[in-house]
């Protein structure tokens, strides 16, 4: 079990001590409001990943990572549940390797709380030109995303399916948006992540959790908080169904299919849905892997993804245009059958022994993303949780889970005709 500590009002430290692993992590993960102040918000997180004032230049921070033996410093922007998180983190050699028995874990947790709480600003300003550099590779990273049709199928279906919640938004914010942001828009960003942001620190290694801790709580003391009451919009069963379709010249179409998964909360049975949702499309042994890919031959890859922070499963599919009708016809009759107890079951035991290997995390990124994405969570939930709630799953638990999914919406990323090759 986890060690967990409040450090200030919705600020929470998590830390998994283990000496097992050659590497240690912390990260910080910062969740906000869906709002106006996205595109400033994901540009902010970029820039501290930069710099700060005890390193101005990111050549001197690139040497303190290498000081710390060659420690990596990550930045990344997410969607949880309704939520935009910003997340800095940082990857060390663990502790008991040091040459001169120094604690790397706690040096590079005393870095990344001077990149958050004291960046390099002057005048309010981040800069100019490190403001347009990180617009430029932010706008990059967006179009990288529209080129790549999958990704971009997967998050049309997500914003035609939820356009009216603010989970259709996208993460980083539109180009428009991130162009129009303001150097004030950012520096005003970044008090306001201090001061409204739920944050969870998460720390996965040997060091000394309390000592962490005031590494971070020292500065949250100087922070008058006003943390964000952020919800989440769960609706539970479809209101009607819609289908949209885009046009591009690609060779091999995109199916996504849209389910509301009959969830009021992200852990409203949840062990139920996740076993529900890995027979149906997630395993090899899966219900749309064995039978829409294999047997029928209808689809290049067709698997489904649950989304448990907003109570939705896609399904996807890459397949021949014409077969858009077939396809999604024969998803939902593999779901029908799903739901009356047509499946071998043998598969139940396959899928709990897929999905207890999947939380026997063997790495300390993969443990740290585990605890980092429950940072809106009132109460932490183990790997170990997880795989003891699954093991009780019963075929009917499964086919009561598979009979609350609710079609949506329906995304065709169709072939124009004369495709040359797929984009």
């Amino acid at each position: 079990m986890p060690q967990i500590k409040m450090l200030a009002d919705k600020v929470r430290l998590v830390s998994e001590a283990t000496d097992k692993f050659k590497t240690g992590c912390i990260s910080i993960s910062m969740a906000l409001p869906m709002d106006e102040r996205m595109a400033a918000n994901s540009l902010l997180v970029y820039l501290l990943k930069r710099s700060c004032k005890a390193y101005p230049e990111m050549s001197l921070l690139s040497g303190k990572l290498d000081e710390l033996y060659g420690a990596i410093l990550g930045a990344a922007v997410s969607k949880n549940g309704e939520s935009q998180v910003l997340t800095l983190s940082i990857t060390c050699l663990a502790d008991k390797f040091a040459l001169e028995g120094e604690s790397i874990q706690l040096e590079a947790a005393q870095l990344l709380a001077d990149i958050i709480f004291k960046p390099n600003v002057r005048n309010s300003s981040f800069g100019a030109d490190a403001l347009a550099t990180e617009k430029r590779l932010l706008i990059q990273r967006i179009e990288e995303e529209l080129n790549d049709k999958r990704t971009y199928a997967f998050n049309k279906c997500i914003s035609c399916m939820c356009k009216n919640e603010a989970f259709g938004k996208d993460k980083y914010g539109t180009v428009e948006e991130i162009e129009n942001v303001k150097m004030a828009d950012v520096y005003e960003a970044w008090k306001n992540m201090l001061s409204t942001a739920v944050f969870q620190i998460t720390v996965v290694g040997a060091a000394d959790a309390d000592k962490v801790a005031s590494a971070f709580e020292k500065n949250f003391e100087k922070i008058e908080r006003k943390p964000a009451e952020i919800e989440t919009v769960f609706v539970q069963k479809s209101r009607r169904f819609n289908r949209y379709e885009e046009k591009f010249p690609v060779n091999q179409g995109k199916l996504v299919m849209g389910f509301r998964a009959g969830m009021s909360h992200r852990k409203d049975n949840i062990f139920a849905v996740t076993v529900m949702n890995d027979i149906f499309g997630m395993g090899t042994y899966s219900k749309l892997f064995t039978n829409i890919r294999e047997k029928m031959s209808l689809a290049y890859y067709c698997w489904s993804r649950l989304i448990a922070s907003k109570g939705i499963v896609l399904v996807e599919s890459g397949i021949d245009t014409d077969k858009e009708k077939k396809v999604s016809a024969e998803v939902l009759s593999q779901l029908s059958d799903l739901r009356n107890g047509k499946t071998d079951p043998e598969v139940l035991e396959s899928s709990k022994r897929a999905l207890r290997e999947r939380h026997a995390f063997t790495t300390p990124e993969g443990i740290l993303g585990w605890y980092s994405a429950q940072v809106l969570c009132d109460e932490i939930m183990t790997p170990e949780d997880m795989v003891s709630g699954i093991e009780k799953v019963t075929m009917d638990d499964v086919c009561a889970a598979a009979k609350k999914l609710s079609v949506d919406t329906v995304f065709m990323l169709s072939a124009q005709e004369e495709a040359e090759n797929e984009v």
